[in-house]
């Protein structure tokens, strides 16, 4: 997620992020990870989670954030469109 310095400290990134949750929450997700600040991200919920892996990142980045109690174990990997250049 990204949100245009412009508009930025508008509570623009929140609404979005809120909004995703909301999304995903109601296809059943499990849970969902991201990869940024840490310090940004807590106030969602999400938290370190040792049992998920992001292989190559900087593990203080990845956090993770569960939607129903059962546990979360496993390798995260982007799609490949995330890895194109160019």
């Amino acid at each position: 997620m990204a949100v245009s310095p412009e508009f930025q400290r508008q509570g623009v990134g929140q609404a979005l992020v809120r909004r995703g949750l909301e999304i995903l929450r109601d296809s059943k997700a499990s849970g969902c990870v991201v990869f940024g600040d840490p310090a940004y991200y807590r106030r969602f919920g999400f938290r370190k989670n040792p049992g998920i892996i992001f292989e190559g990142a900087p593990a203080n980045l990845f956090l993770a954030l569960k939607f129903t109690d059962s546990p979360a174990r496993g390798k995260v990997a982007y799609h490949e469109a995330f890895n194109a250049t160019g």
